[in-house]
């Protein structure tokens, strides 16, 4: 978590968990069961969609994925999948929650070097999930106050989302004023994480080098931005100084053949460049890119992207030609540069690069996006539906997605089906006068049962969506 204010969000993420327990009787008494955790992460899913800007590119959430699938499969069986969400934020962080959920801060890919690092990272939050921390903190708490978890929560999520010494103070205070506030990773806790992170890493085939890359790198942030930007379990006790020597010293004793495992990183790069270009200050970027001499054909993505951000459209456009010229076979390159193209009117050029990149990989919900969008302004609503609904599938609280797809059903004239999207739309931007116009409309509309049933279904999942919102 990060430094002083972080980890007081870490403890009000511990405190909202248990707002949401479906049984709240059975976490005050101590007993948290699997089904209680299951259903705490659900709604921890909707927590986390409204206070940080989830990335949706599939590039980037798959590659995360593959690396936490990886070491899943070294880990004992644990009882729920384990999920990640990656959320755009440039603070160097990761964080575990309930039933093996994992949130990746885009400021950690950015801030580390290779794979190996950030999947010490990751295992790290995974030990936390097998010894089931937070399930056990829960469960030792015996009994918060309804509300002190109140104060706590608007005190952290204050201090969570400012810098100002203001906020920090509110938090403080509200952790202050709960005596019985225990929800933390203890230093066994840690130190336990610390070790079977290790081992789950060593076993998925990753160099165990990146552990202690990844903490020297760290400490180095912590020392040059005052502590700012750090997750709280490498600034906890036991130090860093002190983990960071008792890494070294078991990961020394491990065999040559471990110490020589090879690491390919070609993908980190690839996806690094990716939040690079696309989530850092663009001027930034571009001047990072245009200069940079190594890995040549990702920096002439990378600055593309930047450069299309800028809307320095033909620069932009010479350099997609670049970038495509030294790597015309990836899929990620045509996705980018048909993204480019339709977003400046080229919509042949779009639909062609755009459809290779989904042929080429299917699971590209990014380049799906914007195929859908782009024939549908080719006038094929018909096509653009299918592609726009695999999307909201895998994403169905985008109000983005959930508004185009209100629009080519209107222009298919399925009006029922075109108002119950824009109501989910415009629920999930939070406009709720328009929310309820168009779901009236689609009341008016609905004479089927099974659009009756949908009917119900939004309104339960925009019901639970604005308690969670605490409107």
């Amino acid at each position: 978590m990060l430094g002083r204010a972080a980890r007081l969000w870490e403890t009000g993420l511990l405190c909202l968990a248990i707002l949401f327990l479906p049984f709240p009787a059975r976490a005050w008494l101590g007993e948290f069961t699997i089904r209680d955790e299951l259903e705490l992460a659900r709604k921890f899913d909707l927590v986390i969609e409204t206070r940080f800007p989830v990335v949706h590119d599939s590039v980037i959430t798959g590659y995360v994925q593959s690396l936490v699938d990886r070491l899943v499969a070294v880990m004992p069986p644990q009882p729920f999948p384990i999920k990640v969400t990656v959320v755009r934020n440039g603070a160097l962080n990761a964080f575990a929650s309930a039933a093996g959920h994992v949130t990746i801060f885009t400021g950690l890919i950015a801030n580390l070097d290779g794979e190996d690092e950030l999947a010490s990272v990751i295992a790290h939050e995974l030990a936390h999930v097998s010894e089931r921390h937070i399930a056990r903190s829960i469960e030792k708490s015996q009994f918060i106050g309804a509300g002190s978890l109140l104060g706590i929560l608007a005190g952290v999520l204050i201090g969570s989302q400012v810098s100002s010494e203001s906020g920090d103070a509110l938090a403080i205070g509200a952790v202050a004023g709960s005596q019985s506030l225990q929800l933390k990773y203890t230093r066994e806790n840690e130190k336990d994480a610390d070790q079977f992170g290790l081992e789950y890493l060593v076993k998925a085939g990753f160099s165990p080098a990146g552990t202690t890359r990844a903490f020297e790198k760290i400490r180095k942030l912590q020392w040059l931005g005052g502590g700012g930007s750090v997750p709280s379990y490498l600034t906890t006790h036991p130090g860093l100084d002190d983990r960071l020597g008792y890494m070294q010293e078991r990961i020394s004793r491990l065999s040559q053949g471990v110490h020589q495992q090879p690491t390919d990183n070609r993908e980190f790069y690839k996806v690094r460049t990716l939040v690079h270009a696309w989530f850092s200050d663009a001027n930034t970027a571009n001047a990072v890119f245009s200069s940079s001499a190594s890995t040549a054909c990702l920096s002439k993505l990378g600055d593309a992207i930047a450069l299309s951000r800028l809307h320095q459209v033909e620069e932009a456009r010479a350099r997609f030609h670049e970038a495509l010229a030294c790597n015309p076979g990836d899929p990620l390159w045509k996705r980018e540069y048909g993204r480019f193209a339709f977003e400046y009117g080229e919509l042949s050029t779009a639909v062609e690069a755009l459809q290779e990149a989904v042929l080429k990989n299917p699971a590209d919900l990014f380049a799906l996006f914007f195929y859908a969008r782009a024939v549908a302004e080719q006038g094929n609503f018909g096509a653009s539906i299918a592609a726009m609904e695999k999307v909201a599938k895998s994403v169905p609280r985008d109000a983005e997605v959930q508004e185009n797809l209100g629009r080519y059903h209107a222009a298919m004239g399925n009006q029922f089906d075109g108002h119950l999207h824009f109501a989910r739309a415009f629920a999930y931007k939070r406009q709720f006068t328009k929310y309820t116009f168009h779901l009236q409309k689609a009341e008016a509309l609905a004479v089927r049962t099974d659009q009756q049933a949908k009917l119900r279904a939004l309104r339960d999942e925009i019901a639970e969506y604005r308690e969670i919102l605490g409107i």
